[in-house]
């Protein structure tokens, strides 16, 4: 079943949104129904004989069920056949650096379920590769982690958080946020590779990360919406997309063989390291999620806001559907609908998908 069913007026949603824009938890009210079978409802219909004296009464009955959603591999949005083919472990994140020559290639992003990309301090972009269904060996380079984090990957429902550590603030907001840290300092599974340069060097293996997980973690759930099966992929053409993260200029080309999109990073192949060798990054799905940033009260650096409102632009099958964002608490998925009146879900292809959050701003955006 859909874990949110969004049940509101635009009035409504509007009031809410306004309510979450300063990332006051408190604040936050999340818009949802359960979604159950409803009994039956008589309405009865009475007539009355006045020779016989009699009563006659004839009862209508309504029965409304609730079909539920294909089963899914929660972050990939597979269709799977039975719930044993979902690995019985939590989602692992893995913070990997993006920024200088000497992180590149990077490696495991192309097993990841999902990639999400913010900016933060110094201009540049990090990522937090997120493991679910595949596993990677290596995976790195592992980076430090950012507070800001914590509003977007709450979703994934006590995730292990793979990270090299932050400052006295960020570790304490680590700490008491529902991420289950594996930070680099204190837990085993890592190692400095050699041929690289510090800080750039610490790598490990999602086997041997997830061997860390303990009781505390939990199970992943969809996070974004899915096209029902066999209902068509609509959207105006979209075959190149040049999204800017403040210093860090990424391009999407669609490769309409293999119906991928593949990734260049300042005008070359953005490269990674698998198990076979080297290959171009790529997604089944690209999601723009534009975000005001603001600064951070725990490291002072740039504070991505994943709660509220903002417009989205999902790419998938070289198409852009245009639309909003919707999320009030720090576990809500990512909703994502055509407009605020109607709320009609924008369903993405089911693959993998990189999530991209820029700024807010003018010439963020762009596509062909």
């Amino acid at each position: 079943m859909k874990r949110i069913t969004w049940v509101a007026t635009a009035t409504a949603i509007a009031l809410t949104v306004t309510a979450c824009s300063g990332g006051d938890d408190e604040a936050a009210t999340t818009i949802a129904s359960a979604e159950t079978t409803s009994p039956p409802t008589t309405v009865a219909e009475t007539t009355t004989t006045t020779e016989a004296t009699t009563t006659t009464t004839e009862a209508t009955t309504t029965t409304t069920t609730t079909v539920p959603d294909v089963l899914r591999m929660p972050l990939t949005g597979e269709p799977l056949d039975d719930e044993s083919q979902i690995p019985d472990r939590p989602a692992l994140i893995v913070k990997i650096s993006n920024a200088g020559p000497s992180v590149f290639p990077q490696a495991g992003l192309n097993s990841a379920d999902l990639v999400i990309e913010e900016v933060i301090n110094d201009s540049v972009s990090r990522l937090a590769a997120v493991f679910h269904s595949q596993d990677a060996d290596p995976v790195g380079p592992i980076r430090s982690g950012r507070a800001q984090d914590i509003n977007i990957l709450e979703a994934l429902q006590k995730p292990l958080f793979a990270w090299s550590g932050g400052n006295a603030s960020v570790t304490r907001a680590i700490r008491e946020s529902e991420l289950v840290n594996l930070d680099a300092r204190y837990t085993p599974g890592y190692y400095r590779r050699s041929g690289r340069r510090s800080p750039n060097n610490l790598y490990s293996s999602t086997e041997a990360l997830w061997a860390q997980a303990d009781d505390d973690a939990g199970r992943p759930v969809p996070i974004f919406p899915y096209l029902a099966p066999g209902e068509e992929l609509t959207g105006d053409e979209a075959t190149e997309i040049q999204v800017a993260l403040d210093s860090i200029d990424a391009v999407w080309t669609y490769d309409p063989e293999s119906g991928r999109y593949l990734r260049e990073q300042e005008g070359s192949a953005h490269n990674t390291e698998t198990a076979d060798g080297v290959e171009q990054i790529w997604a089944d799905n690209v999601v723009v999620m534009l975000a005001d940033y603001g600064v951070n009260v725990f490291d002072g650096n740039p504070d991505a806001q994943t709660q509220g409102s903002n417009a989205v632009y999902v790419f998938s099958g070289g198409t852009v559907r245009e639309g909003i964002w919707l999320r009030f608490e720090r576990t809500d998925p990512i909703g994502m609908f055509d407009n605020l009146d109607d709320l009609n879900e924008i369903g993405l292809q089911p693959g993998r998908t990189w999530l991209e959050i820029p700024r807010n701003v003018d010439g963020t955006i762009s596509w062909s």
